[in-house]
């Protein structure tokens, strides 16, 4: 059986589902699934919400894949595509990126090919290419709770129905966590206390944000109870480096904790003028 994935691109189910038995938190292509979305949508979600292999164990040529096709450092692009060839010794691989993500490439010859060599620190392998994979797992998450193996059945239905029907959308930390039994947090943002104007304090924040964003939660920070910058620390008889250096510091953390295993952290931080 193989369905179709992107432009003129199909996917090998049976051996997908193979890939998929290793995996007890994923749940195998039955036929009736047909939700794969279109466009941004479908790289969106099996980007940032589908159960990945992200240690690679199953990874092969002809794979499907999700891929970072443009590393710009600011604005990176993400497209999808298919495994050519791997060089595990160079941790590289040849993909062939979907027609649709080739508008952005610049060297001409993969522009008109589509093929591109990329390492295989930016490859994904998503296990789940059908929403309905991803509902079922949020099913059978959520449904968990249930004290007896009947009630998880009747509750795990009464969320697949809902949660395939799209008369519900969880949120996206839900979509990615529900039932991966990784863990990673359901909520999608904190809002923080104030920060407490002491070293100690600062720190205790840091690693607070640190630690929700590392499990996928966005954090929002006010650092209006920080001193102002030059004002004088008694403790060590010296003048502070201010809030807003405070602030810049905590910041750079969105830059270097990964999100959950799926995106770079999200802050949001304020400073009342």
């Amino acid at each position: 059986m193989s369905v179709t994935i992107g432009q003129k691109m199909s996917l090998d189910v049976e051996s997908l589902n193979k890939d998929i038995k290793l995996f007890p938190q994923v749940h195998p292509i039955t036929h009736d699934m047909k939700l794969t979305h279109k466009g941004v949508s479908r790289l969106v979600m099996l980007d940032r919400y589908t159960f990945k292999d992200t240690e690679k164990i199953t990874l092969s040529n002809g794979d499907f894949v999700v891929l970072t096709i443009k590393e710009d450092p600011k604005f990176p692009a993400r497209g999808l595509g298919f495994i050519q060839d791997i060089d595990w010794e160079n941790k590289k691989a040849k993909v062939l990126v979907d027609e649709e993500f080739r508008g952005v490439l610049d060297d001409p010859e993969e522009a008109a090919t589509g093929v591109i060599t990329k390492s295989l620190d930016v490859i994904e392998k998503p296990l789940e290419v059908f929403y309905e994979q991803i509902a079922k797992r949020n099913a059978t998450g959520l449904a968990a709770v249930e004290k007896t193996e009947e009630k998880r059945q009747e509750w795990f239905e009464k969320f697949y129905q809902e949660l395939v029907s799209m008369n519900f959308i969880p949120a996206g930390r839900v979509l990615y966590g529900a039932g991966a039994a990784t863990d990673v947090t359901y909520f999608n943002c904190y809002v923080m206390p104030f920060v407490k104007d002491s070293r100690e304090g600062i720190s205790e924040h840091r690693k607070q944000v640190m630690e929700i964003m590392s499990r996928g939660g966005g954090v929002g920070t006010n650092g209006s109870t920080l001193r102002p910058r030059n004002t004088l620390a008694k403790g060590v008889n010296g003048k502070s480096s201010g809030s807003v250096s405070w602030l810049d510091d905590i910041a750079k953390l969105t830059h270097l904790v990964e999100q959950g295993g799926s995106r770079r952290g999200a802050q949001m931080i304020m400073l009342a003028d």
